[in-house]
């Protein structure tokens, strides 16, 4: 058997397993596993059905182009469940394989929508050992009614008892009277109250060593616990370590470093950083659902870093997101809820797994660190800090004499990002940092840090700040519609490939050099072509889908590259002729805004609900601005007629601010 354990936990490689598009994928799956019966017990099959054999599920491989679910009538996957690590087996995803079982709940049932009745799933759990053993079908469900198969046969024979009988429809049905001695149905509620539960195991364990521990340390340690220090996965790729001094270098070259630690780093031709490590890291807190673009600019250099031969590592933190960041904050940070920074753990992970996944066919590791401190243990790391220099970082100063003040969590927090570089550098052997131009007080505190614990050298390199039209920091919280999330459901492809698209000639080629895994020399011929065909768009259209195919994939650069050229190229009368679903999936839902037709009376209410740019809605109306379906309205007084308003009968407004800021409306009575 062709595996991988990581702590204890089975991972089996999916280019190993036996692969049909039919239910006996599965059942090889778990009989290759059966070699090892303390891993068998740890899984099971799970059929995804319902009386009516239509159950909807998104991810999966064999959706069509344009479209971003399957409607299946019924769905195979197994179970794996071991030391408080949950994880599907599933061969027809997009998603990682194996991945998260949270995760996979969210992105492949997605259980914010309210589903009719009649798509609701169910599903049918029973022990890997017992599917082996009472599962049977003679291929019969195959065949069409010209006595020809539908699909090509396995290359193995049918999983056949001639005393068990063809049972295959027994496991697809949910009537719980069914194979209810080794089998069990549930509904979606209970299914997902069933992966938490597994996944809440460990965690109880934890506690419970804590409590027989120290009782002083429950309450201070429960931070760590729901924080870094219980939930931290780190992605790495497995490639041979190299010298880290070319990726300096090509740094330099791109105008990709404001700032380093040491400040002099860049000297001698980065001859400092040749001893170190090809291990290069780069920290993200999970205070919001998504990262944005801002992010893509240190995760594209981390895939850069792994062009020239370092290893890469991601780290997601939930103490730091507890704690909360002071830097570029005049007052404290908002405080996110313990749930809010699980899920937005989940969420990010799968993110990195998907850019990482598209960036590389190389294996990425997915690893999960559990360490428990406490208070004491806590007091013993801020021993090696000196409060001096923690006062002397200039955000702590700013925030002192410019802010309200400073809260000690957050006075702290140079002492946990310190820590988790430490901890990288026992670990993994890293000792080379990027991030924002924000982060060189942090990077200052962790060299200090390192040296002082294990008397090495590291560094680390501060990335140019992406910023707004108005030259504000593209962050988490900057003003809707400002920024670019990586989450299809907040940007979807089409704007995310419109955003570089659109960039003037002044903007895109630092962007280029910035943010494109290209050569330098391959870029300097893009940029010598932009140059001799200014307004051709060269370099903005060569960005645009590189960086769209490397977030969304090649079908969302495809849906992106086909609404852009409906608006742009095409005519309205086209776009009048397609069919309203056709029309959304080309703009993704992130795109379409969903509106009651109750709530407005006037085009100026309307006006400034649609508008989510700089300045207002009105002056921007009244100067011509805004376009519903190809017709400039100018008059915020004018009474809504919807007849005139919705595309041609449809349900649906294409609205447009300005010359190219488009975006859909379906409207709701």
């Amino acid at each position: 058997m062709s595996c991988c354990e990581k702590k204890g936990c089975l991972i089996l490689s999916k280019c190993k397993c036996d692969y049909t598009p039919i239910e006996e994928n599965i059942w090889k799956l778990c009989n290759k596993i059966s070699a090892s019966l303390e891993e068998l017990n740890c899984c099971s099959v799970v059929f995804i059905s319902n009386k009516n054999r239509m159950v909807p599920l998104w991810k999966q491989r064999a959706a069509a182009v344009g479209r971003d679910h399957v409607i299946w009538d019924y769905h195979v996957i197994m179970l794996y469940s071991k030391w408080g690590s949950v994880l599907i087996y599933d061969f027809d995803t997009t998603l990682t394989f194996p991945c998260d079982a949270e995760i996979y709940w969210i992105e492949t049932f997605r259980p914010e929508l309210n589903l009719d009745a009649n798509y609701r799933r169910c599903f049918r759990v029973i022990s890997s050992s017992d599917y082996l053993q009472h599962f049977s079908s003679d291929r019969s469900h195959m065949l069409e009614t010209d006595g020809n198969y539908k699909a090509p046969l396995p290359s193995w024979p049918a999983i056949h008892d001639p005393d068990i009988g063809n049972n295959l429809d027994s496991f697809i049905s949910m009537d719980s009277d069914l194979l209810k001695d080794i089998s069990k149905v549930y509904d979606e509620n209970s299914f997902s109250k069933h992966i938490n539960e597994l996944s809440r195991r460990f965690k109880l364990i934890t506690l419970l060593l804590l409590k027989l521990n120290s009782e002083m340390a429950i309450s201070f340690c429960y931070l760590f616990l729901v924080g870094r220090f219980e939930f931290r996965r780190a992605f790495t790729t497995s490639l041979p370590a190299k010298n880290i001094k070319q990726f300096c270098i090509d740094l330099a070259k791109r105008n990709l470093i404001s700032s380093s630690h040491p400040s002099d780093l860049s000297s001698d031709d980065f001859k400092a950083v040749s001893t170190l490590p090809s291990v290069v890291y780069a920290g993200f807190d999970p205070t919001a659902d998504s990262l944005h673009i801002g992010h893509l600019l240190v995760l594209t250099n981390l895939f850069r870093a792994i062009l020239h031969g370092c290893h890469a590592i991601a780290l997601i933190g939930g103490a730091t997101a507890h704690v909360g960041d002071p830097s570029g904050h005049i007052t404290d940070r908002v405080i996110v809820p313990d749930h809010e920074i699980d899920q937005n753990v989940k969420k990010i992970s799968l993110q990195l797994m998907n850019l990482f996944n598209n960036f590389t066919e190389d294996n990425v590791q997915l690893n999960k660190h559990f360490s428990i401190m406490s208070s004491i243990q806590f007091l013993e790391v801020c021993r090696d800090f000196r409060l001096g220099d923690m006062l002397r970082l200039r955000m702590v100063k700013s925030r002192m004499r410019d802010g309200s003040g400073l809260s000690c969590t957050e006075f702290l927090y140079q002492i946990f990002q310190s820590y988790d570089w430490y901890r990288l550098s026992h670990d993994y052997n890293c000792y080379f940092q990027i991030g924002g131009n924000d982060q060189l007080g942090h990077f200052d505190a962790g060299y200090d840090y390192i040296k002082k614990k294990t008397g090495k050298l590291s560094a680390s390199i501060c990335l140019p700040l992406l910023t707004d039209a108005q030259g504000k920091k593209l962050s988490k919280t900057s003003k809707e519609g400002s920024n670019i999330w990586l989450d299809e459901r907040k940007t979807s492809p089409f704007t995310f490939y419109q955003y570089f698209r659109q960039k003037p000639d002044s903007a895109i080629v630092p962007l280029l050099r910035y943010f494109s895994l290209r050569t330098i020399e391959e870029i300097e011929e893009i940029e010598r072509e932009h140059q001799a065909n200014l307004g051709k768009w060269v370099a903005q259209e060569k960005l645009a889908e590189e960086l769209t195919k490397s977030v969304y994939g090649s079908n969302g650069l495809e849906m992106a590259k086909k609404c852009s050229e409906l608006l742009f190229r095409g005519s309205l009368s086209e776009l009048r002729k397609m069919p309203v679903s056709f029309i959304e999936e080309q703009f993704g839902s992130a795109s379409v805004q969903q509106l009651f037709r109750s709530s407005f009376s006037t085009m100026g209410e309307l006006a400034e609900r649609v508008h989510d740019g700089e300045g207002c809605s009105i002056n921007k109306m009244k100067a011509g601005a805004l376009k519903l379906n190809g017709i400039r309205y100018m008059d915020p007084d004018e009474v809504v007629d919807f007849d005139k308003i919705c595309l041609d009968g449809k349900n649906i407004t294409l609205v447009c601010w300005g010359k190219r800021k488009y975006h859909l409306i379906r409207w709701i009575d």
